[in-house]
C-alpha cells in the first residue's frame, strides 16, 4: 500500500512471536459479558450483510454489470463518505497506529489527516472528470488517455498488488490481534471471516458492501470514541496524560513535525513526499475511487469526499492517543517501581517491537467488560470492511479491465456478474494461501510485500498527474514512465531489504522512503516527459488534450456550500497537521522551534 494510505507501524517477527506465548494469558480477560457484546453486534452485522446481499441478488435477470459493480450508481453522500472511511479503516489501524503512538508519539498522525486533503482533492479536482466520463475503473480511463498497453500494464499491476498487500495487511494484523486479544488461533479466526466477507460480496455486489461498510464505520467511531474517553479518564485526562509526560521527559512525543534528519516521521517526508505517494490510494486506486464512480450525482459525491474527510480526522486521536496513553502506563510504572499502574510493567512499550502491543493490552488490561467487546468487534470489522472492499475491486478490475476488454468483448451482462462473482472467490482463495505463510512467522515476507507496494505508488501518480495536466503526454511516454519507475523501484526495494542500515539514513539503501519517493517520482517524471516527446516524433503528430470535466448542473446555493466545507475540511487538515508544533531534538523534550502558525502560513502559500 501507499505509505499515506495507512500507517506505517505493523506487527514484527519477535513480537509476534511473543504475542502467541501470551495469547493464552491475556486473553483470560475476556468474560461472558464480551461474549455477548461480541455475538449480538456481529451477528446484527452479519445479518444486515447478508440480507442486503439477497435484495441484490434475488433477481438473476435484474442484476446488470453496472448494479454489481456500482451498486447502479445511485450510492447517497452518506454512503460514499462511510465506506470511504471504513474501506480506509483496517485492524492494523488498531496495531499500527497505536503502536507509532506508544513508540514515537503523534507524528504518525499526519497519515491519517493528510488524507482529509487528498479527498478534498479527489472530491472537487477529480470527481467531476471521472462522473463525466462514466468510469467503471480507474484502468479505462488510462484507456482513453493513453492507450490500450497502459491500461492492461495498470491493470495487471493494481491486480498483483492487490493480492500481494492488501490481503496480507488485512489478514496479518487482523489473525494477530484475534490471536493475542481474545485466544483464537488463525486457522479458526480467519476462515470464518473469509468465507463470510466473500459471500456476501459475491452475491450483493458494491452495494452489499457499502452498505456494511456504513453500519461498520458507525460501531467504530462509537467504539473508538468510548476506548479514547475511557483510557483517558484512568490516567487523569488530558492533563494527565501531559504531566505524566513531562515526569518522564517525553513531551517531544505530543509534536507532529519532526527535523529532516529524524530516523523516522521527517517532516520534508510527511509533508511533501508521502502526500505525492498517497495520491495513488485516495485519488486513483480503484478501491477507493469506486465509492465515487457509485455515487448518484457530483453533489453527493463531493459531499461524501467531505464526509469521509471529516472522519479522518478522528482515527488519531482514537489509536494514536490510546497509544500514548499506553506508553505512559508503562513510563509511570517503572518510574514510581510499580507503584502507579503495576500491570504495564512488563512490556517494553519503548521498543517499536513491543509498542505494537499497546492496543491489545489496553483492551485486555484496561477497558471494563463490554467494552472490552465492543471494541474487538470493531477490530473485527475492520478487517471485513478492508476485505470486502479488496475483493469487490480485484473483482471489478479484473472483469472490466481484463476478461470484458481483452478476453470476450461480446461477453452478456449475467456472464460479466457470475465472472465478477467467481474472481471474488478466488481472492477469498488467495487470502486462505496466504495463511502458511502468515503461520510460519514468515513475517519478513509480509513486511517485504509491503514495502514493495510503496515502492510503486510514486510512478503511478506521476503517470496519472502527467496525464491530467501536461497535453503532451502520449503512451509512449506513460509506458516509458511507469516501465522504468517500477524497474527502478524494485530495484531500490532488493538493495535495502539486503542493506545493513543500522545508524545510516542518508545512503541510498537506507535513506528514509518517504524521500526515496521523491527520487522515484523524479525519474518516472523525466523518463514520461522524454518518452512522450519522442513519441511525438515517432506519431509525427501532437497528443490530444486531455478531456477536460464540465461541472454538472446543481443548485449554485448547495454547490457554494459543498465548496466551503472542502475548503474548511482543508484549513482543519492543515491546522491539525503543523498546530502541535515542531519538535528540534526529541531528548529536549517538547522544544517548538518553529511555529504551527509559520508552517500553516507556508503551506497554504503554497
Amino acid at each position: 500500500r501507499a505509505q499515506g494510505a495507512r500507517s506505517p507501524a505493523v506487527p514484527r517477527g519477535r513480537g509476534r512471536c511473543r504475542a502467541r506465548a501470551g495469547s493464552r494469558e491475556m486473553a483470560a480477560g475476556i468474560g461472558a459479558l464480551d461474549i455477548c457484546v461480541i455475538v449480538v453486534l456481529s451477528g446484527i452485522v452479519v445479518a444486515k450483510s447478508v440480507w442486503v446481499s439477497w435484495r441484490m441478488g434475488r433477481s438473476e435477470a435484474g442484476v446488470s454489470p453496472e448494479e454489481f459493480f456500482l451498486a447502479g450508481r445511485r450510492m447517497p453522500f452518506w454512503a460514499v463518505g462511510l465506506s470511504l472511511f471504513a474501506s480506509n479503516i483496517g485492524t492494523e489501524h488498531f496495531v499500527g497506529q497505536a503502536g507509532s503512538g506508544a513508540a514515537t508519539g503523534m507524528p504518525v498522525a499526519v497519515y491519517e489527516w493528510s488524507a482529509g486533503a487528498l479527498l478534498f482533492f479527489l472530491g472537487f479536482g477529480l470527481a467531476p472528470m471521472y462522473l463525466r466520463e462514466r468510469l467503471t475503473t480507474t484502468p479505462q480511463w488510462f484507456e482513453r488517455r493513453y492507450g490500450p498497453r497502459c491500461r492492461l500494464l495498470f491493470a495487471s499491476v493494481s491486480l498483483v498488488f492487490y493480492v500481494l498487500t492488501k490481503i496480507a495487511a488485512s489478514l496479518f494484523a487482523g489473525a494477530v490481534l484475534l490471536e493475542v486479544v481474545i485466544g483464537i488461533p488463525m486457522w479458526a479466526s480467519v476462515p470464518v471471516i473469509l468465507a463470510t466477507t466473500a459471500v456476501y460480496t459475491a452475491f450483493g455486489g458494491l452495494g452489499a458492501v457499502m452498505m456494511t461498510d456504513v453500519i461498520q464505520s458507525i460501531v467504530f467511531v462509537l467504539g473508538g470514541f468510548v476506548g479514547m474517553c475511557y483510557v483517558l479518564s484512568v490516567i487523569g485526562g488530558v492533563g494527565g496524560m501531559m504531566q505524566a509526560l513531562e515526569a518522564n521527559e517525553l513531551t517531544y512525543m505530543m509534536t507532529t513535525v519532526r527535523p529532516i534528519g529524524a530516523a523516522e516521521f521527517p517532516w520534508t517526508g510527511m509533508f511533501i513526499a508521502m502526500p505525492v505517494a498517497s495520491v495513488w490510494y485516495w485519488c486513483v486506486d480503484q478501491v477507493m475511487v469506486q465509492r465515487v464512480f457509485s455515487a448518484k450525482s457530483l453533489p453527493h459525491a463531493q459531499a461524501g469526499c467531505a464526509l469521509a474527510g471529516y472522519l479522518k480526522i478522528l482515527p488519531p486521536f482514537f489509536m494514536v492517543l490510546p497509544g500514548i496513553v499506553a506508553r505512559c502506563f508503562f513510563e509511570e510504572c517503572h518510574r514510581t517501581a510499580g507503584e502507579r499502574f503495576p500491570d504495564w510493567c512488563e512490556t517494553n512499550l519503548s521498543d517499536a517491537l513491543e509498542a505494537n502491543k499497546a492496543y491489545p493490552l489496553l483492551i485486555i488490561k484496561t477497558f471494563p467488560a463490554g467494552l472490552r467487546g465492543i471494541m474487538i468487534v470493531s477490530t473485527i470489522l475492520a478487517m471485513m470492511s478492508s476485505l470486502d472492499s479488496v475483493f469487490n475491486c480485484i473483482s471489478t478490475v479484473f472483469t472490466t479491465d481484463i476478461y470484458v476488454r481483452f478476453w470476450n468483448p461480446d461477453a452478456s451482462p449475467q456472464k460479466q456478474v457470475w465472472v465478477g462473482r467467481l474472481v471474488t472467490c478466488i481472492a477469498a482463495a488467495c487470502g486462505m494461501a496466504w495463511l502458511p505463510m502468515l503461520a510460519s512467522n514468515s513475517d519478513g515476507l509480509y513486511m517485504a510485500t509491503q514495502s514493495v507496494g510503496t515502492h510503486l505508488c510514486p510512478t503511478l501518480v506521476t503517470v496519472f498527474l502527467l496525464g491530467l495536466y501536461w497535453p503532451r503526454a502520449n503512451g509512449y511516454g506513460a509506458m516509458a514512465g511507469m516501465l522504468g519507475g517500477f524497474a527502478f523501484g524494485t530495484m531500490r526495494f532488493l538493495v535495502s531489504s539486503a542493506a545493513d542500515c543500522a545508524g545510516d539514513r542518508a545512503s541510498f539503501a537506507c535513506m528514509d522512503f518517504n524521500h526515496m519517493a521523491l527520487f522515484i517520482f523524479a525519474l518516472s517524471f523525466a523518463l514520461t516527459v522524454a518518452g512522450s516527446l519522442a513519441g511525438e516524433r515517432l506519431a509525427g503528430a501532437k497528443a490530444a488534450a486531455p478531456p477536460r470535466a464540465q461541472p454538472e448542473a446543481a443548485d449554485p446555493e448547495l454547490l457554494q456550500m459543498l465548496r466551503l466545507s472542502g475548503v474548511l475540511l482543508l484549513a482543519s487538515v492543515l491546522a491539525l497537521c503543523v498546530g502541535f508544533g515542531y519538535a528540534a531534538e526529541p531528548s529536549r523534550g517538547h522544544g517548538v522551534s518553529v511555529s504551527g502558525g509559520v508552517l500553516a502560513f507556508a503551506a497554504v502559500a503554497a
